[in-house]
């Protein structure tokens, strides 16, 4: 299983439809059949970031079957326009 983190800032004035769009979008993302689990958590010092974390069952599952397919797209009109790009995604394993 591979562990994805993102972190999303959001544009001035955009910080609680920002996390409300996540939370939307995170139904999209939990049907991909390499989905495990998905949640998104604020943070407490700058509620503008979000960090959202996937349990993908490989890293392929994210970054080939889900960003290559059309549950990407659809993930991103949800958040699209809300936060600062490039959002900061890495990929962690069980050590």
């Amino acid at each position: 299983m591979v562990t994805e983190v993102a972190i999303f800032t959001a544009l001035a004035g955009k910080e609680d439809e920002l996390g409300q769009a996540i939370v939307r979008g995170l139904e999209v993302i939990r049907s991909h059949p390499g989905c495990v689990a998905a949640n998104v958590i604020r943070c407490i010092e700058r509620p503008g970031r979000y960090m959202l974390t996937v349990n993908w069952t490989s890293l392929e599952a994210h970054t080939v079957d889900f960003r290559g397919g059309p549950l990407f797209m659809q993930w991103r009109s949800h958040i699209t326009g809300l936060f600062e790009n490039p959002a900061e995604v890495f990929h962690y394993q069980a050590y």
